[in-house]
């Protein structure tokens, strides 16, 4: 046992967590990341339940309102409600050898619910035959959003770059901007994103989602994600938290 390990076993203390190895990373990435609806980003997040984690302006073009009709059992009165319609989307994967894409699958999902004012949207794969290798962690509610902290942000720019990784800092901890839908609470950070990473996921060095990616300056180092409290936010909401697994040092891991 290493001295440093050992003294914080003795002083009951948690073990440092551990850097992403660039094998895992490479090996997370490919079974995590996916394409949404051939426009955006998403993480897979829970392999049993089949959820990816996007942006909301990613579903936007599959919300639409609709007013229904209905009788009230009572009176016989007839009444109109306006609801909120959910139209399919899908998810795609690929694979590349010697430099070219030689499969491409493809999934429907639903929208199983968004958090419009946070720029966050859970979906579910609805084909029980698509299985995910592996869901990436959510951080745990101890991370520290901290300026100079590395980050590494995922997702397929421009579609066609899929399954990219570019690094950076957290540039500031803590914005607040109206982007149209209300103010959004973000961390400004400098890896480089370009459209199509909207709803890719931000990454600590544990490789641990951090973030979710919300916007962008064009022609700067300045991407803005959401953090990832909103989407533990979202996933009690919808009833979708898991138990936590015993792993020392991962308070509130996964969700």
């Amino acid at each position: 046992m290493k001295p440093v390990l050992a003294l914080a076993v003795l002083l009951g203390l948690a073990a440092p967590a551990a850097a992403w190895d660039i094998d895992k990373m490479n090996a997370q990435i490919e079974q995590t990341n996916v394409i949404v609806s051939g426009i955006c980003s998403g993480t897979v997040i829970d392999t049993a339940r089949r959820l990816i984690l996007t942006a909301h302006h990613c579903i936007t073009d599959s919300l639409r309102e609709t007013e229904k009709e209905e009788v009230d059992p009572i009176t016989g009165e007839i009444r109109k409600r306006t609801v909120m319609e959910k139209a399919p989307m899908y998810i795609e994967t690929w694979k590349r050898q010697d430099f070219d894409v030689v499969t491409s699958e493809t999934h429907a999902a639903l929208i199983r619910g968004w958090d419009d004012q946070a720029d966050i949207a859970i979906l579910e794969v609805i084909d029980t035959d698509w299985k995910a290798a592996q869901a990436a962690p959510l951080a745990p509610d101890t991370f520290q959003y901290k300026r100079g902290v590395k980050v590494y942000a995922v997702g397929n720019p421009g579609i066609t770059f899929d399954n990219s990784l570019t690094e950076g800092i957290i540039s500031a901890p803590a914005r607040k901007l109206d982007l149209g839908r209300g103010k959004v609470p973000f961390f400004q950070m400098s890896a480089g994103v370009i459209g199509g990473n909207s709803g890719g996921a931000i990454y600590n060095e544990e490789g641990e989602i951090i973030g979710t990616l919300s916007a962008g300056v064009r022609g700067s180092s300045i991407g803005l994600a959401v953090p990832v409290s909103k989407t533990k936010e979202l996933l009690r909401k919808l009833n979708l938290v898991a138990a936590a697994p015993a792993v020392a040092g991962k308070v509130g891991y996964p969700y």
